[in-house]
């Protein structure tokens, strides 16, 4: 079987509550293990990050159904390709909330420009939001 993922960011299209996001956390959960999908889900400064992995037929269905699901918006393509392993054999799907000291361990600034991304569509496999999004990885995969 091969192996995909895919990594994009997003706007929510409301802000949503705790309440609202560990009860989507639980849908997106057992769908994810009924479709053997695994990943992650970060939220950082009211923006989605989301890296996925698992069979490349239902990768590319899930991105394409989250890219029509209204809860977000502005939804960019971060990074994708094939995999030889997954990065999260155990995890449905992970989810953290990212706060500045956080980003600024990580990538040695707070502010991310995220909105820059979002308006001027900089070079996207540079973003500074892939350095946050594969820490986490690293950190929750090993």
């Amino acid at each position: 079987m091969s192996l995909k993922f895919v990594s994009y960011m997003s706007s929510q299209s409301r802000i949503m509550s705790q309440e609202s996001i560990e009860e989507f956390l639980f849908q997106v959960r057992e769908k994810n293990k009924h479709l053997a999908i695994t990943g992650i889900l970060l939220l950082i400064q009211g923006k989605f990050v989301q890296y996925i992995e698992g069979p490349a037929e239902e990768i590319d269905k899930v991105y394409q159904s989250i890219s029509k699901d209204k809860r977000h918006t502005d939804m960019i393509l971060l990074d994708s390709g094939d995999l030889n392993e997954r990065q999260f054999k155990n995890w449905s799907m992970a989810y953290k909330e990212v706060n500045n000291k956080q980003i600024k361990a990580i990538v040695g600034k707070e502010d991310l420009s995220l909105e820059d991304a979002f308006l001027k569509g900089k070079d996207v496999k540079n973003h500074p939001v892939l350095s946050v999004l594969y820490d986490f990885v690293k950190m929750l995969s090993s």
